[in-house]
This record gives structure tokens, sequence and C-alpha cells, in this order.
């Protein structure tokens, strides 16, 4: 046989040999994403679980996304709170847009309340809005704080300056969020208008009328 011909053959072999080696030595986890992305939801399941026994948390994660793409809401959730019972952020997350769906703001402060103490700015306008739809007007404000030079935060900051009686920084956070950004004040502008109408402030109304 020519030398070039059987060491061509050999090399062929060894690949082979190394890929089917390396296909009987994956991870449980890539097993899982392999059989998720055929179809095959059960064989996916098992090898999700066996990932997460070797501790995984990203496993969880997907586990949890496979049920929820599933319709299997409660299961999805269960995986959901395990992962961040591990410090997962973006089940803490996921878990936070669960409770504002559902309009349980108070599991909105539990997901994100630590990610937001230890200076995630992202979660602060979703966190205070939570705040304010718990009535929890003070503690709102002590977050919002937090990330006030947000258009959005803007708006939301003034209203619950608003209902705790502190006119003066509603009007300040909302005139910031109209005249300071070029886009996403309408609703500071909106709140400034009728702050302006109950107050009688014509003049002032007059002058912001059309201006965003």
């Amino acid at each position: 046989m020519n030398k070039n011909i059987f060491f061509g053959l050999l090399g062929l072999i060894s690949v082979a040999i190394v890929l089917t080696f390396a296909s009987c030595n994956s991870s449980n986890e890539d097993k899982a994403d392999r059989f998720s992305n055929e179809g095959k939801t059960e064989e996916a399941i098992t090898h999700y679980q066996l990932a997460i026994k070797e501790g995984s948390v990203e496993a969880i994660n997907k586990l949890a996304l496979l049920y929820s793409n599933t319709h299997q809401p409660e299961k999805a959730k269960q995986y959901y709170i395990m992962a961040f019972e591990k410090g997962d952020k973006k089940a803490a997350e996921t878990l936070a847009n669960f409770g504002l769906r559902d309009g349980a703001y108070d599991d909105v402060i539990i997901y994100l309340k630590p990610l937001v103490d230890a200076g995630d700015t992202t979660q602060v306008y979703t966190l205070g809005s939570a705040y304010v739809k718990l009535k929890r007007y003070g503690e709102a404000v002590q977050i919002l704080l937090k990330n006030k030079d947000n258009v959005y935060v803007k708006a939301i900051l003034g209203e619950a300056y608003y209902e705790l009686g502190d006119l003066n920084s509603a009007e300040k956070y909302w005139k910031s969020a109209v005249y300071n950004h070029p886009s996403g004040g309408i609703n500071s502008y909106n709140k400034l208008l009728e702050l302006y109408r109950k107050q009688g402030r014509e003049a002032d109304y007059k002058a912001l009328e059309g201006a965003y």
C-alpha cells in the first residue's frame, strides 16, 4: 500500500476515534441541549436533571425554560426558584417578571431588592414601581433615587413624591424628565400638566402645553 494512502487512512481513523470518544464523554447538559433541540423532551429533562445534580446552575434555568415552553408554568417556576436560591440573577429577573404579570408585587421585591441593593441599577424602575403599586412610597423613593437620572425613573419618582405630599420634589423630577430628555418623558409631561391644572397655575400650564 502507498505510504501516503496508509497514513491518510490512519489519520481518518484517529479522527473518528477522537470524535466517538468526545461524543461518549459529552456532558449531561450538552446531551440535554441536543435532545431539546431535537424535540426529545423527556430525554432532555432526564439529562438536565442529571446535570443539575452535578452542580450546573445553567442547567436549572434551561430546564425551567423547557418546562415554560412546554406549558408547564408551575414546574418552570419551581426550577427558577431553585436557580434564584443559588444566586442566579437571570432567574431572579424572570421570577420578578412573573410577579409583575400576576400583580404579585411583594414577589417582585423579594426577587429584585437583593440585586438593587448589590448595585444593579437596571432593575431600579421595576422595583420602585412595585413599591409604588403597594403604596409604600417612602421605600419607593429610596430605591428610585439609585437611578434618578433615568427619564423613566423620574416619572415614577415624581409620582412617589407626589403621593408623599412633597409636590416640589414631584415637580422637580417631572420637569427634569420633560426638559432634559429628548424622548421618554411623556408620562412626566402629562403628570406635570395635571399638577399645574390642580394647582390653578394657568401660566405654567400654558408655558408647558405643547412643549413635549
